[in-house]
């Protein structure tokens, strides 16, 4: 076998010196001037008919690609707009390949650096070189994003993404026009110029490049679980991107290779056979749109898209993409993993939450979590009862536990959960707040995870307002799951003492929170720290009539404009403006006024106190006549009956108005700490409006409560 091997080589070695010729290579050491370059320089037999036929066949599918994407637009969404601009940057290469190998057939010797073809030429091909390179290295990263960071909104990274590439495309096109860099190039074509020397920043890029797909090539197989289920629903999407990165690879590694030794050869070796590797580097970018363009056609988003144009074409009508069976993809396997996630998480806070109830439970789980674990089951509430003022403890608040989900197949549930740990914080101290309100709230069936399926199954993923953060609202509309920042962890830690007190000893509006937890995935992929809160909605949204977030502020504290008051605002958070226009004032009755207010100012005080800033009044308008025709026990008359479903009687206040409608009240988003990222944002606010004394959001704590009482407090009410 070696014997044959060895033959081989120097069979093809033979070739090559028949080829190629000592008297072909290029001195690197020499400072030549544009007309030697032209003579010394030129395109490789081989090379020249692969650029004649290749471009035309791999034009042609990035074509066919681009037209699929053109022709269902629906379709243009991360990653078909990547795709789409990577094949938009691979059909300019082709152009520019094709260009360069007719003009050699003409003219037989290569242009000069400076010739009108050659400059336009080598534009062409930084620009959409930049480009292909560019948008690899941001698919790469997409399908980091997408397979890791699920919790987190991103609405705008396709428009960062791309600006990127653009920013990055024009800039390298500017600089290597504006300091001569471009012209002929040691491949024969027109490109970035040849200098004297070994070039060094090709080949950075190169191996940049390579390093990115290899990452991405291992991170996908650590991100999808390697179990059965995975493998049936999504094995053939992951095969996919797996080949596809694959290919990148070899074909980046393949160029790096070709760089160094095309490198060493005409600044050291000076041998013609070795020439052989620049036609290597040259086919190895001809493999670029050409290999990756018959990969990416086998792309089931693209495949679908082709066939349906085939289809359409052939019976000559037109075919609805809805027609054809939905395919999986990147989009697909990442809300999968998400719903799982979310089914784990649920079904982990259940199991926590269970333990609030001191019962015994046999299950599996229970046991690995009772006996291994030991979360809070040295406490019974018979032996032991809490009361609202309860002393905690240092050690209590710095207390951490945790529950485990065990591989998949050793669960006896049917549950699509991961395997996965749940790191529980200060579990006692939450417990003891669980226990204040726990005739309001049963936490462990809110989390039932059978009954929380539609809900599951029904996420989109997280929709958090400008700070991107993830919810999730119980079937029950009573609790809800919030993604909190590492930032905001340390601030409920250092404060939680503190906050304990605050909400056990007065009739409070902060919505509590009821725990603290960290999901870290088993393969370490991933974590993500979420707290569970109380839902100021507590019944269904349909019943909602309008929404506002209000802080004090009037600058950009309008969403309303004059033709949005005929749309269906249930679903929009309107703002401060937006109250005073629409509302006014609160209408509440006059026995309560006094209460709520003097409480509102208490939280904010208590809020200066503690460095913190930034929180708003979260005041639901919702139509109680509503949901009491469809639950008829409940008498939208009784006060009293409705309060008990709340922590608080100021909860849920009725309106003196509106008959049948309530106001639901909660301070929310009341972790953030006034640091250095906020002086700069109120800062950068005033001196781009060049006002001073501009009353934005952002304010000092003191400051920031002051005009909450003044704007908000004393105003509504």
């Amino acid at each position: 076998m070696h014997m044959i091997n060895t033959a081989l080589i120097l069979l093809i070695i033979t070739q090559v010196k028949g080829i190629y010729s000592d008297s072909d290579v290029v001195d690197c050491n020499a400072d030549l001037s544009d007309e030697e370059l032209s003579q010394a320089i030129k395109l490789q037999t081989l090379d020249k008919y692969f650029f004649l036929i290749i471009p035309i066949i791999a034009f042609i599918l990035t074509l066919i690609i681009m037209l699929s994407f053109i022709i269902y637009p629906k379709t243009w969404k991360m990653p078909g707009d990547i795709i789409f601009f990577i094949s938009f940057c691979e059909a300019l290469l082709c152009i520019h390949w094709l260009s360069t190998s007719i003009y050699f057939m003409i003219n037989e010797i290569s242009p000069l650096s400076d010739e009108l073809f050659c400059q336009l030429n080598s534009v062409v091909s930084i620009f959409a070189g930049t480009g292909d390179v560019t948008y690899n290295l941001i698919f790469c990263l997409y399908v980091r994003i997408t397979l890791k960071e699920q919790f987190v909104a991103r609405k705008k990274l396709p428009l960062i993404l791309h600006s990127i590439a653009l920013f990055t495309m024009i800039s390298v096109t500017l600089i290597a026009k504006l300091f001569n860099y471009n012209g002929l190039s040691l491949f024969g074509t027109c490109s970035l110029k040849y200098n004297p020397g070994f070039n060094f920043a090709g080949l950075v890029l190169v191996f940049i490049n390579t390093f990115m797909s290899v990452y991405t090539m291992l991170y996908i197989k650590k991100a999808v679980p390697e179990n059965q289920r995975y493998l049936n629903l999504i094995g053939k999407v992951t095969r996919y991107y797996s080949q596809y990165i694959t290919a990148q690879f070899f074909i980046q590694l393949t160029q790096a290779i070709s760089y160094i030794l095309v490198g060493l050869n005409c600044t050291k070796f000076q041998k013609g056979w070795l020439l052989i590797f620049i036609t290597i580097e040259n086919s190895a970018k001809l493999c670029t749109p050409f290999v990756l363009s018959i990969l990416r056609l086998r792309d089931p988003t693209i495949k679908r898209q082709i066939l349906l144009i085939w289809k359409q074409f052939s019976s000559k009508s037109s075919i609805g993409i809805s027609l054809l069976p939905e395919e999986q993809n990147l989009v697909v396997i990442a809300k999968t993993l998400l719903l799982d996630k979310v089914n784990t998480i649920v079904y982990s806070i259940q199991q926590i939450f269970q333990q609030d109830d001191y019962t015994e439970n046999n299950s599996k789980v229970n046991y690995l979590f009772q006996k291994k674990y030991k979360i809070n089951n040295q406490i019974n509430e018979s032996q032991q009862p809490l009361e609202l003022d309860a002393k905690i403890t240092q050690e209590e608040i710095n207390e951490e536990s945790q529950f485990i989900i065990p591989p998949e197949q050793d669960l006896d549930i049917e549950l699509r959960l991961m395997a996965s740990t749940i790191i529980i914080y200060a579990p006692k101290v939450f417990l003891k707040l669980r226990k204040k309100d726990c005739k309001v709230n049963n936490y462990s069936d809110s989390f039932n995870p059978i009954a929380n399926q539609e809900q599951i199954n029904s996420f989109t993923g997280p929709d958090g307002g400008k700070g991107g953060a993830f919810f999730f609202f119980t079937f029950d509309n009573k609790l809800l799951i919030k993604t909190i920042s590492e930032q905001e962890l340390l601030v409920i830690k250092k404060n939680l003492g503190s906050y304990f007190f605050h909400l056990s000893r007065n009739e409070s509006l902060i919505s509590p929170i009821y725990g603290i937890f960290k999901f870290v995935l088993l393969n370490g992929q991933e974590s993500q720290i979420f707290i569970v809160m109380r839902n100021a909605l507590q019944i269904p949204s349909s019943n909602v009539i309008r929404t506002y977030d209000l802080k004090g502020s009037e600058y950009q504290r309008k969403v309303l404009k004059q033709y949005d008051l005929k749309k269906d605002l249930t679903k929009t958070t309107l703002k401060d403006i937006d109250f005073k226009e629409q509302e006014g004032k609160l209408f509440i009755p006059e026995n309560i006024k006094d209460l709520l207010k003097d409480n509102l100012i208490k939280d904010s005080k208590f809020f200066s106190e503690l460095n913190l800033m930034d929180y708003s009044l979260l005041i639901i308008k919702m139509n109680w006549s509503t949901f009491s025709q469809n639950n008829l026990q409940m008498d939208i008359n009784n006060q009293y009956q409705i309060s008990k479903l709340f922590n608080s009687q100021l909860s849920c206040i009725p309106s003196i108005k509106e008959k049948g409608v309530y106001y639901h009240i909660a301070i929310i988003d009341y972790l953030q700490e006034w640091n250095a990222e906020k002086k700069i944002e109120q800062v950068t606010k005033k001196a781009i409006n060049v006002k001073i004394d501009l009353d934005t959001s952002a304010q000092n704590p003191s400051e920031y409560a002051k005009r909450f009482i003044e704007k908000v407090v004393n105003t509504i009410i």
